[in-house]
């Protein structure tokens, strides 16, 4: 279920499959993730856990480097299911004739500027060397915010993986990064001392839709009873994780072994007691609109006009209703 492929074997895994069929124990579905495995893969994990359990139906997980390739194995047939996909990413790809719709999100953004610990300050990180994940990724974005609000210019280095990027500025080989709690905690402990925290996006922005998950336009299109189930499955994840940590704890150890238990522990608590989770889908119109207009103001989208018609175009909302109805008797507007 964790194993990575590599493009090529995305592109075999494409042929003659269009990313969901029958198997011998009901319905299989192809999901593939724009990251590595991580502490946020935890929530699509967990939903494909409730998703089998409950429904009889089987996802596939796959990870690749970022959300560009997650989307081009997308278009190529073999997904129709994209985890940890941002609008950043997904929104030019649209644009580009991609077939996707963002249905749902598993977290409030937990993004936090770390800095080397000689930087007091944004106008140290003038000419400093910042990191991010990639060229169209949610990191980018943030440090272009930073960037343009507090005044500073700096070199860009791409190094995908927050936890690569956490432990290069642990090292001194970097200024600064853009990088996760889950990384901000183990970094802490592993290097204590090597850097600190100058700015907590999340907790500046919470409204802004950051962890997304997008279906295959058509797929859904064609499929939306199974297309709330999945989008059910992530909701019901993000509740039981949020509600019952030692469960979460075991799915986390299960898929993160070479991670502290004891910082996996903290991590899952600290999730659990921010409520960092999405128990409510994570998408509305209004956070949509707020997402938009803050991409389009960093310069990571280019979109005209941030308005009702942009949000139709990229987002789904029926999936989450049909899921929030089943569930609450209520839904995401």
């Amino acid at each position: 279920m964790l194993a990575g492929v590599s493009a090529v074997a995305l592109t075999l895994t494409a042929c003659g499959s269009d990313g969901g069929g029958d198997s011998a124990g009901g319905e299989t579905l192809q999901a593939i993730a724009g990251t590595s495995v991580d502490f946020i893969s935890l929530v699509p994990i967990a939903a494909w856990k409730i998703l089998e359990e409950e429904e009889g139906i089987k996802v596939e997980q796959r990870f690749v480097e970022d959300g560009a390739t997650a989307i081009q194995g997308m278009q190529q047939g073999a997904a129709v299911i994209g985890t940890n996909i941002g609008v950043n990413t997904g929104v030019p790809a649209v644009d580009n004739g991609a077939s996707i719709v963002d249905v749902v999100g598993t977290q409030r953004p937990t993004w936090a500027l770390a800095v080397a610990p000689s930087i007091n300050n944004f106008s140290d990180l003038e000419g400093k060397r910042i990191a991010v994940h990639g060229e169209t990724s949610f990191t980018r974005a943030v440090a272009q915010y930073y960037s343009k609000n507090e005044g500073f210019k700096y070199e860009e280095l791409i190094i995908p993986g927050s936890d690569v990027r956490a432990e290069a500025l642990a090292k001194g080989q970097i200024d600064a990064s853009v990088i996760d709690l889950p990384d901000v905690v183990q970094l802490s402990k592993e290097y204590p001392g090597s850097f600190k925290v100058l700015s907590t996006f999340g907790e500046q922005f919470p409204d802004l839709i950051e962890q997304d998950v997008w279906l295959s336009k058509q797929w859904a299109t064609d499929n939306p009873e199974l297309a709330t189930k999945v989008v059910k499955a992530i909701v019901q994840a993000n509740r039981r994780l949020t509600d019952d940590p030692a469960w979460g704890l075991e799915i986390a150890k299960e898929s993160l072994p070479d991670m502290d238990p004891g910082v996996l522990e903290d991590l899952v608590n600290e999730y659990s007691e921010r409520q960092i989770w999405s128990t409510d889908g994570g998408i509305t119109p209004d956070k949509a609109l707020t997402t938009l207009q803050f991409f389009q103001d960093v310069g990571e989208i280019d979109i005209g006009a941030a308005d009702a018609n942009a949000v139709e175009k990229y987002f789904d909302f029926s999936y989450l209703d049909g899921a929030l109805a089943e569930l609450d008797g209520n839904g995401s507007k």
